[in-house]
């Protein structure tokens, strides 16, 4: 007696070639994979002017689609390697032949998802979350059809159906469900019955319901799919002069794993729905195996498990948008979004228009580690990344001598043996560099005048393709009997042992090292040392770029960028010409306010392509009104937390990107990158 593999009564569908699969009638399918829209395009909670233009032009465009057309979308979410979801969308739509015209995949264009035509790799890949790995290999398991769901060899699948659409509220009403941070599958099939035929329908009714007087015409059964369509002259109204088509749809999810497991997420799924006006998910019990069926791409709908509902409506279920961001190329930056989903930032992304960027946060937040964390997947993305780091308190010392890198704590004799070197090395030239070194040397503040600053030029200008002495300068200041020129002489005094100050070459050295880490903590006691030792640092780290000897380099300001305030124009020029030597420069502050100058802090803000915020970076007034940043943008800036050490989280922003990540750290990354005396534990 021959046997009948119940498994393979299950999976008729055929993939064809790619974008193609065939059903088990015979019937043509085009098939595509994509992923999601990032929501972050769009306001907080999907309320606004966007979000509402979004979903406006999705519903003209399922307007426009021809009656008698069949579709699905199917996205599913899955854990990868590293622990994170991943969701990919497929789309399906029968179509005469291979060349036809696919109108699902010009909406999905249209949109801008980027859809492909899909892959047999990717058709196996769905099975198998369904099936098991046994798909691949042209095999079928073992399926077992039990009272409340479906068993698959270890496996259980349970189907959750929909069964009352949403009444109060539909901008993006079934997101929360999406977006459950666990392992599932949507399913949503549409048809587009004859247009003609429902507006016969519908003005029959409206006619009927007025000849027999029912005062209360907000409920009309609709008889074909045993639901209710809310008010027969509302729903006429909305087709004749909103030019809305009327879909009958069915969506259910699947939930695979084992029995417990598929129990507990079940009903997670069913109470997310049960807030959201009214919509009612029901767990399907011996049903589950004809509706897991009928949601098999190719086969047909259960009209028992058919809803009816308008294009505008129907647009704000779709599952095509997701709180995550791929914009960027992968990185080695392990990140996830709030909801789980694998989620990638990279500084050196083709899509920036620089390298730049800023960390803002409060004491604490994490700018830090976050910043090791960047760092150390710059160096596993690419080992000729250069590195060089300014910093005060010896938050890298861990990374860069991990790595092999040079990690210098300058002292004072060290940073005026660096000064002397420079100034033997580097004769006087046009640039302006000298010019500005002088004004920091004479203790750059409200003090220096214009008139100071022009004298100081006319010092210099006597050296140009001279090596600088500083005591030859000082006689000339003191040769002119101005004031300006006198002030100048008296505040270069403390300067004059520069021109005998034993070299430096082994900072020097450390320059020329692939990854370089100075620690200004000790000089402290002496902010103009300070500042002229980072200045000719920076200047010296210039000229190395332009040798071209790294693929790409990172430069890190930690908390030292204020020593740049007299001497704004270098930091300006560094950030606005890094891009050409593809470099990039970090810039960390406790908050955006502390930048003091408004206008400087704006320059900042404009040539960094990429703004990340942690806990507390800035206030939101100051955001509105110095950035003008979008109410969502600040919401999400100001919604930042962290969990130590389970995951820190940040806030990113750039022209391509709003998004909110989380940066979970390995136990041995967290030893590494950590600056605080925590230890890893476990947690949720």
């Amino acid at each position: 007696m021959s046997k009948m593999s119940l498994s393979h009564a299950l999976v008729q569908t055929r993939w064809l070639s790619p974008g193609h699969v065939e059903g088990a009638d015979g019937k043509l399918f085009r098939a595509f994979q994509f992923e999601p829209l990032s929501s972050g395009l769009f306001e907080e909670d999907l309320e606004g002017l966007l979000a509402t233009g979004f979903y406006q032009k999705l519903s003209d465009l399922i307007a426009r689609l021809p009656s008698l057309i069949d579709g699905q979308f199917i996205l599913f979410r899955k854990l990868d390697s590293d622990g994170a979801l991943v969701t990919t969308l497929m789309a399906f739509e029968r179509i005469d032949k291979e060349a036809s015209y696919s109108h699902v995949g010009a909406i999905l264009g249209e949109l801008h998802l980027r859809p492909v035509l899909l892959s047999k790799e990717a058709w196996c890949g769905y099975l198998e979350i369904l099936l098991g790995p046994r798909i691949k290999a042209n095999g079928f398991p073992d399926v077992v059809w039990e009272k409340d769901s479906i068993t698959a060899e270890d496996k259980t699948i349970r189907v959750l159906s929909l069964t009352e659409l949403p009444q109060v509220s539909w901008m993006g009403c079934l997101q929360p469900v999406f977006e459950s941070d666990r392992e599932f599958v949507a399913s949503l099939k549409f048809t587009i019955p004859d247009r003609k035929l429902i507006r016969r329908k519908l003005e029959t009714k409206r006619r009927v319901s007025h000849a027999l007087s029912i005062t209360n015409s907000l409920e009309v059964r609709n008889i074909e799919s045993n639901s209710v369509l809310q008010s027969s002259e509302e729903t006429l109204e909305r087709i004749l002069v909103g030019k809305e088509s009327l879909l009958e749809i069915s969506l259910c999810l699947l939930v695979v794993g084992s029995a417990s497991e598929t129990t507990e997420v079940s009903n997670e799924l069913e109470k997310a729905v049960a807030g959201v006006g009214n919509a009612g998910l029901y767990q399907e019990q011996i049903g589950s195996l004809p509706v897991f069926v009928s949601h098999i791409p190719g086969n047909k709908m259960m009209k028992i498990r058919t809803l009816p509902i308008l294009s505008e409506n129907f647009a704000h279920l779709l599952p095509l948008l997701s709180d995550y961001s791929r914009i960027n190329e992968r990185s080695s930056l392990p990140l996830q979004s709030r909801n789980r989903e694998r989620s990638h930032l990279n500084l050196f992304s083709k899509e920036n228009l620089n390298f730049n960027a800023f960390i803002c946060g409060a004491s604490g937040s994490g700018k830090s580690f976050l910043m090791n964390a960047v760092l150390s997947s710059l160096l596993k993305d690419e080992v000729q990344t250069r590195l060089c780091i300014f910093d005060i308190g010896g938050s890298y010392r861990k990374l860069v001598k991990s790595y092999g890198g040079v990690y210098q704590t300058l002292s004072a004799e060290q940073a005026r043996g660096l000064i002397a070197s420079f100034i033997r090395s580097s004769p006087v030239d046009a640039s302006g560099f000298y010019r500005a070194l002088i004004e920091t040397l004479c203790g750059s503040g409200t003090h220096m005048t214009h008139s100071h600053r022009v004298a100081i030029d006319d010092l210099v200008r006597n050296f140009e393709g001279q090596k600088l002495s500083i005591r030859k300068l000082l006689e000339n200041a003191k040769s002119n009997p101005e004031r300006f020129y006198q002030d100048l002489a008296h505040w270069l005094k403390p300067h004059v042992k520069l021109d005998e100050a034993k070299d430096s070459p082994e900072l020097l050295a450390a320059l020329s090292s692939q990854i370089t880490a100075f620690d200004f903590k000790e000089l402290d006691s002496d902010p103009v040392l300070q500042r002229t030792t980072i200045q000719i640092l920076s200047q010296l780290l210039w000229r190395d770029l332009a040798l071209g000897k790294f693929k790409r380099t990172e430069v890190v300001f930690d908390e030292v960028w204020r020593f740049f305030a007299e001497t704004k124009w270098l930091l300006e020029e560094m950030y606005r010409t890094f891009r050409k030597y593809r470099a990039g420069i970090v810039s960390i502050t406790q908050n955006l306010a502390d930048y003091g100058d408004e206008a400087f802090a704006k320059m900042i803000f404009t040539n960094s392509f990429t703004k990340i915020f942690l806990q507390n970076g800035a206030a939101g007034e100051f955001l509105k009104e110095t950035f003008d940043m979008n109410e969502s943008d600040i919401q999400r800036a100001l919604s930042v937390s962290s969990k130590k050490p389970i995951y820190s989280e940040f806030f990113a922003l750039s022209p391509v990107m709003s998004q909110v990540f989380r940066l979970y750290p390995t136990p041995e990354f967290y030893e590494l990158a950590n600056t605080e005396n925590v230890s890893v534990t476990k947690g949720a």
